[in-house]
């Protein structure tokens, strides 16, 4: 068993491996930095030389002509030192962003690959903080890595060395408290990490309340919630509160400490900078010059004292960042890419599922679809219908059995060649900030404004482009809320179908349609269902008068499967009894 400092160490390195790994790509960049830095503590370490002798020609009332041509050196380092300074501060946030803006695409596509059971016990509130917030940080910290812990110790190593040639009983002095203060800090480095990470939970927790009521103010103003919303809100600002609090507190002491053992420093310096002036060991511009490294000495330390805060949010950030990537989803891609051309056939192999362990939704369901065939599903509302859309779309993984695409195993496919030809429409669109062509298309260059077009007169939808001032040009926002409902539903229609699927599956795709419009959509989707194959989810059994088989399912078990007529003539059937009710019936 690894003792509790092997551990410690091991998880140290571990951080600092993985921190390089981001860092690499803009390495040239880094070494461009370091080089400016030495040129700033080159500057920093001239100009008090120029001050001491300065006081010291003033005070032996040296030559006027001397004083102004060492003000003016004075000035134009300075000057430069300025210039160089920002060019520190921009480089050092350029190499922030590059890395840290890498480390955002990593995370942004592990969420993407992540199942959907992971994503139903995280709001997106939490995810946003996980990716921005917990990296924000970091790139806090990377931004002044170089410029302030590599550049402090650059300053710091080049102040001893200088004192050590000035007078070697200062530097002594100097070397201690430098040596010390560096000693604490390494000691309590982490003090803070722990309790930093539960303040990022903390505030991940908060963003997720947040985005979830806001996502559900209508729900939240109709029934009355607002008071019981702001009472969770407070609760959750009051979390942040406190673990903020106890969090600034842990990475303050390493600060504290460092003020406390500076001016002990100071003191030491000051007084024995007064012992050899009054013995004439020195001149009175030396003893500047040792207050005035003295106090260069503090800003080092001091940095390197707030970084160790800064540090302490970087690695909880990092601590969270690789607990997010080690992260692995249930659903693994397979290495198949083929499937057979044409219209797919669906089989269901004795299948069996539940979204929680022993709560199954889906209890042995077995059937077959063959090329070209369309399958009407009807059920109560929980019965399982919308779960073997799921299932088919690989977002979860089944419990048992198989599941075959043209005769594939679904978890033998790649993504790819699963997705390239099985599509979806579900009554909920979701809008990209872009064009209405970006959109129509999911951003592939591939399509053209002809297909675009073609698909879209299919479906009722080209009325509705023509009327837009820019066409297929029209911005569009985020969220859907530019559409109308059945406009949206008509947009969905249209985005699947202009990838040419080869299976197709409807989740009631007239639910939100007005009855003419509902008409048009019935003879479209009626001519492209002709190239695929297509399941239609359906709450109204006006949508099924065109499928040829029909599935009933109750309590997640499938009670009737048959030929649509003929189920609807045999007066024995669930499918039957529907009909005669008018759809009004229970669901068997």
């Amino acid at each position: 068993m690894k003792s509790p400092d092997s551990s410690h160490r091991s998880s140290n390195s571990m951080s600092m491996t993985w921190m390089i790994r981001y860092l690499q790509p803009v390495k040239g960049r880094m070494a461009l930095l370091v080089s400016l830095l030495f040129a700033t503590t080159i500057f920093e370490l001239v100009n008090p030389q120029i001050v001491q002798r300065f006081i010291n020609v003033a005070s032996g009332r040296g030559p006027v002509a001397t004083l102004l041509y060492l003000a003016g050196v004075y000035l134009v380092i300075a000057i430069a030192n300025q210039f160089v300074t920002v060019a520190v501060s921009y480089l050092g946030n350029d190499v922030a962003w590059r890395a840290t803006n890498q480390l955002r695409a990593d995370l942004m596509k592990h969420l993407l690959r992540l199942d959907m059971r992971f994503h139903n016990l995280k709001t997106p509130g939490e995810m946003i903080e996980r990716v921005d917030g917990d990296i924000t940080n970091m790139s806090n910290f990377f931004a002044m890595f170089m410029v302030q812990i590599v550049g402090s110790f650059i300053l710091l190593a080049g102040i001893l060395v200088v004192m050590f040639f000035e007078n070697w009983l200062i530097a002594a002095v100097m070397t201690a408290f430098t040596a010390a203060s560096l000693v604490v800090m390494a000691a309590i480095r982490d003090l803070g990490v722990t309790a930093s990470q539960a303040e990022r939970q903390s505030s991940a927790a908060l963003f997720g309340l947040i985005e979830e009521r806001i996502a559900g103010i209508e729900d939240v103003q109709s029934n009355g919630a607002v008071d019981y919303v702001m009472r969770r809100f407070f609760t959750a600002m009051r979390d942040v509160f406190q673990t903020g609090r106890k969090a600034w507190m842990l990475r303050v002491i390493p600060w504290n400490a460092t003020v406390v053992l500076f001016t002990i420093a100071v003191t030491a310096v000051l007084l024995t900078g007064l012992h050899l002036y009054l013995t004439n060991q020195v001149t009175l511009g030396a003893v500047y010059l040792f207050f005035q490294y003295t106090q260069m000495l503090n800003n080092p330390i001091e940095q390197l004292g707030n970084q160790m805060q800064e540090f302490q949010r970087a690695k909880s950030g990092m601590r969270r960042a690789r607990e997010l990537l080690a992260l692995r989803s249930e659903i693994e891609e397979g290495q198949h890419a083929y499937l057979p051309e044409g219209p797919l056939s669906v089989e269901f192999d004795h299948v069996s599922f539940g979204y929680n362990p022993g709560e199954p939704v889906l209890h042995d369901v077995h059937f077959e679809l063959r090329p070209g065939e369309r399958l009407g599903i009807v059920g109560r509302t929980g019965s399982g219908k919308s779960s073997i859309s799921r299932l088919l779309l690989r977002l979860y993984n089944f419990d048992s059995g198989e599941i075959r695409v043209g005769g594939v195993d679904i978890r033998s496919l790649t993504f790819e060649a699963l997705y390239r030809r099985v599509g979806m429409v579900t009554q909920d669109v979701q809008l990209f900030d872009g064009t209405l062509r970006d959109n129509l298309t999911l951003f592939n260059r591939n399509m053209t404004d002809g297909d675009i077009l073609d698909i879209a007169e299919q479906l009722g939808l080209k009325i509705w482009i023509d009327s837009l001032p820019d066409g297929l040009d029209t911005h569009l926002a985020s969220g859907g809320t530019s559409l109308s409902a059945g406009e949206a539903q008509l947009f969905a229609l249209t985005r699947v179908f202009l990838t040419k699927p080869s299976l197709v599956i409807l989740d009631e795709p007239s639910s939100r349609l007005d009855p003419a419009t509902k008409a048009t959509l019935q003879a479209a989707v009626e001519q492209l269902l002709e190239r695929c194959t297509g399941i239609v989810i359906a709450h109204r059994l006006s949508t099924l008068e065109r499928v040829d088989k029909i599935m009933v399912l109750r309590n997640g078990r499938i009670v009737e499967f048959g030929a649509r007529d003929a189920l609807a003539v045999d007066p024995s059937s669930h499918y039957a009894a529907l009909l005669r009710a008018d759809g009004k019936a229970e669901f068997a």
